[in-house]
């Protein structure tokens, strides 16, 4: 069968799903239950095995929790996923009985409630369908009718500058002639929603008319919260602790939906998320509030509806870091850290949401550059290790759908790898798709290398045409050879930034609000002390209009609407208070002395005089600049403003292990992110409109436990 014909017998599947959509009605119900599937994209008829192993006991014990004496012989076989011995999972529906039956296997993995998720006045799935996906037989001809090089750069996902081909010449060369797979979009890729469609659909007509014509993968960062690359137009959604720290699961899966919809009305088919991290370590400065929280079971139940939510809309959930990032206290970005656990301790913790995960059918996992010396000795990263990627992820965990790796142009694989290199040993280990965004001539290299080591018998052929047949069938489940979606050119980005979308967001920024401790040193987070109780000299809620308030705000925080200083100072203003904002560049050493000194006099200043009737200090990055740099700026800064007797709050935008580093007497609350909606949110608590509710879903000495001895929790380097 030829490629041109192999693709038209794709095309008329993709239209034969049309016709199917008379049970839209039937879906569109289930897509409201907690047990129901969008789709699954595994097929029984990959007949490739997957590679066999030497003997890994420590890969084995890795997913294997303690048994009893007389159950150890049986327990890897009973903790195998269902269909390991298959080679891959079956088609196979979850229904209540059967996930009963897997959750029975595996305790610690919450199983969904089969209730209806509660939803609020303006939460509606689309319509969006899954397509029929053709036989193997008709994507492996088109497999067959690809060169070595079109195979591999199937495979590549890649980032570039520019807005536009038209602007991006290395754009138009890694799409229109290598052809690769897949673009990932960063922040300075994108402007707005008009913009992003407009570039995501001459991509897709790029890839459509240049070499085997297959559509790309469109990917994305968009966790919400502090790692979104798209701020200007769409609705910003608060980050995942955020949303644990409401107590509210439904919101894990409302705002995945949610999200996914306007991604997917920009042409965006897949987010690089959400984030599995148990982040059990305060000392981690890479996870933060990306991750839902410390517990396993909790990230593993939020997690799964984050997942759902983003594939029940029709863009494909990338989950990661695996094997766990969270546990470790070295940035990947920065370099290889290493995860010294158990085999034990790995199943009780960093395994459990991504087993969840893979049942819940998540179309993607991401690696993580970590090192773990228990399922991989030789001290490789995750995502060069065979022992980790087959070993444990495809062959003991069951699952065959997309491993894509972090980028490599991270210095936890850069600082002892070339790109090209580390994307070799990533698929002989077992990845499917091997991203890297930067720069140009890094990508070139890589599909290079890999076509190389195919070429030379270092990586099997069929091991390839393995990787590019499940890429092809989630292309294919998700819509992408349907011209509607490659090629439309009258978007509808109505549901982009809606006021029903916004009001969600709010919602959830509102509730998430934590108070860790008030002026008076007590700790509302401990003890659950209500507003009334409370000290009335705290300085929350902060005194009444037009009191007088010094801000030292991050520029991280969102531009007021007016053009002066942040939306923080301007909603302060917009309800009575004098306010003076000093904004604060942590990258610039200037403007820190400046913001320094000017502080300090203000806070300084006599009664009679000038001096604020109260001081917010915003933090950004504390714990992450003082782990990765030793820079303790701001915790200084904070220590001299609480000493002029100053009325002080922090508040911690960016995560509230900050409070680590802080003196003990200033109230302190979190966001858990910087979105509008979040400082909107921490408006209304500082002021008394709302009395805040968030509860903190990981354990802080300075607050859970009280007893906790201080140097049980200094960071390791000290």
């Amino acid at each position: 069968m030829s490629r041109k014909r192999a693709l038209s017998l794709v095309q008329s599947f993709v239209t034969l799903g049309v016709v199917t959509g008379l049970l839209g009605l039937t879906y569109a119900l289930a897509c409201l239950v907690w047990d129901t599937k969008p789709f699954d994209v595994r097929s029984s008829s990959l007949s490739t095995p997957a590679p066999s192993l030497p003997p890994m006991p420590t890969v084995v014990e890795a997913v294997t929790p303690p048994v009893a004496a007389e159950e150890a012989d049986d327990a890897p076989s009973e903790w195998r996923h269902p269909t390991a011995d298959q080679g891959h999972p079956a088609e196979t529906t979850l229904t209540p009985s059967r996930l009963d039956d897997v959750y029975s296997q595996r305790p610690g993995i919450p199983a969904p409630t089969t209730v209806p998720i509660p939803v609020p006045t303006g939460f509606q799935n689309t319509a969006w369908q899954p397509s029929t996906v053709p036989p193997d037989a008709a994507l492996e001809a088109i497999v067959d009718g690809m060169s070595v090089q079109d195979k591999v750069a199937q495979m590549v996902m890649v980032g570039f500058q520019g807005q536009s081909i038209a602007t991006s010449p290395e754009l138009a060369k890694m799409v229109g002639s290598h052809h690769v797979g897949g673009v990932v979009l960063l922040a300075n890729n994108a402007r707005d929603p008009q913009q992003i469609y407009d570039l995501t659909a001459e991509l897709q007509s790029l890839a459509a008319t240049s070499g085997p014509g297959i559509p790309l993968f469109v990917g994305i960062n968009h966790e919400g919260g502090i790692v979104v690359h798209i701020t200007e137009g769409v609705t910003e959604f608060p980050g995942n602790m955020a949303v644990a720290a409401t107590g509210q699961p439904e919101y894990a899966y409302i705002s995945a939906a949610l999200a996914a919809q306007e991604l997917r009305a920009m042409g965006i088919n897949m987010n690089l998320a959400p984030v599995l991290d148990v982040n059990d370590n305060p000392w981690n400065p890479a996870i933060g509030t990306g991750s839902f929280g410390e517990s396993p079971t909790l990230t593993a139940e939020y997690g799964r509806l984050a997942v759902r939510g983003s594939q029940d809309n029709g863009v494909i959930a990338v989950a990661k870091h695996f094997p766990g990032h969270g546990s470790v206290d070295v940035d990947s970005h920065e370099a290889l850290p290493m995860l010294q656990a158990s085999a034990s301790e790995l199943m009780a913790r960093e395994l459990v949401p991504f087993l969840a995960a893979i049942e819940e059918g998540v179309s993607g996992i991401m690696t993580a550059h970590i090192a773990v010396p228990e399922l991989d000795a030789s001290g490789h990263p995750a995502t060069l290790s065979r022992q980790v990627l087959t070993g444990l992820l495809r062959q003991r965990m069951g699952y065959d759908g997309l491993i894509v790796t972090d980028s490599l142009g991270m210095d936890g694989i850069s600082a002892d790898w070339e790109q090209d290199q580390a994307a070799v040993e990533a698929v002989q280990a077992g990845a499917d798709i091997v991203l890297s965004t930067r720069p140009m001539k890094a990508h070139v290299a890589i599909i290079q290398a890999l076509t190389d080591a195919v070429q030379r018998g270092d990586i099997p052929a069929e091991r390839i045409d393995q990787s590019v047949l499940r890429i092809l069938r989630v292309k294919a489940a998700y819509g992408l050879f349907e011209p509607a979606v490659a090629l439309e050119t009258t978007p509808d980005l109505n549901a982009v930034n809606s006021p029903e979308h916004q009001e969600i967001a709010d919602e959830i920024a509102l509730r998430a609000v934590t108070l860790l401790r008030d002026e008076a040193d007590r700790n509302p987070e401990a003890d659950r002390n209500p507003k009334a109780d409370r000290n009335p000299n705290d300085s929350i809620p902060l005194p009444p209009p037009p009191a007088r308030l010094l801000l030292v705000s991050p520029s991280q925080l969102p531009p007021a609407t007016s053009g002066r200083g942040t939306a923080f100072a301007e909603l302060l203003r917009q309800r009575g208070y004098e306010v003076t904002e000093l904004a604060l560049d942590m990258n610039s050493k200037r403007r820190r002395n400046t913001v320094r000194a000017t502080a300090l006099a203000r806070a300084s200043a006599s009664a009679g005089s000038r001096r604020p009737d109260a001081v917010i200090f915003g933090e950004w990055a504390l714990i992450k600049r003082y782990v990765n740099e030793n820079d303790r700026w701001q915790e200084e800064l904070i220590q001299a403003l609480h000493q002029t007797g100053s009325a002080l709050t922090v508040v911690a935008w960016y995560n509230p292990t900050a409070i680590l580093r802080c003196p003990q007497g200033p109230a302190f609350l979190t966001a858990y992110g910087n979105t509008r909606a979040q400082v909107a949110a921490v408006v209304a608590v500082l002021t008394g409109e709302h009395t805040p509710e968030g509860h903190l879903p990981i354990t802080l000495p300075e607050v859970v436990p009280a007893d906790k001895a201080p140097s049980e929790w200094r960071h390791p380097k000290e």
